[in-house]
């Protein structure tokens, strides 16, 4: 009889065991359980009171191809417009202006000479000062310290078809300022 009994015993254990559903393993198994505060801790090992955490597969979002970008506009001047060398005549480079209130006659050169339709415009400090067919212009009121000048030819369009190197002056006011 304690065979028979046995025999049962682990037939019912062997299909108690089958019956039972076992945990989906979609992913890492997590352990939730409670500290002595009452505060919920997560850890991969199972403590006495603790109960499994099914976690679900992460959300995920392909990654976005970034569009190519535009290639730069570049100009296509005219075949007898390309290659302009722009020079600055005056002032010459490292020149102090004594009077900076006074302000400063710039001029350039340009090689092959602009055809009607470009222009020639300077720059003071990177801002536009005069743009126009004129080969000089003026720069009110130089402000104490240094300054860039640079000059260069554009098109209807303002694509830049020739451009000066900058050249650096020093202004001064009257009375040390």
């Amino acid at each position: 009889m304690k065979t028979l009994t046995a025999l049962l015993f682990t037939a019912l254990l062997a299909f108690t065991a089958q019956a039972a559903p076992e945990p989906e393993d979609d992913g890492p198994v997590i352990y939730r359980s409670t500290d002595a505060q009452g505060r919920p801790v997560f850890s991969d090992q199972p403590s006495r009171d603790a109960e499994r955490v099914n976690v679900k597969e992460p959300n995920r979002t392909p990654a976005v191809r970034p569009r190519p970008r535009p290639e730069p506009k570049t100009s296509t001047p005219d075949n007898d417009s390309s290659g302009y060398e722009v020079q600055i005549t005056n002032p010459s480079e490292g020149q102090f202006v004594r009077n900076g209130l006074l302000g400063i006659n710039v001029s350039a050169n340009v090689h092959p000479p602009m055809l009607p339709k470009h222009q020639l415009e300077f720059l003071h400090n990177g801002n536009s000062v005069s743009k126009g067919s004129s080969y000089t212009a003026r720069i009110e009121r130089l402000t104490p310290g240094g300054h860039q000048i640079s000059a260069r030819v554009l098109d209807r369009d303002g694509n830049v078809l020739g451009q000066s190197a900058p050249v650096s002056v020093t202004a001064q006011w009257p009375g040390g300022k």
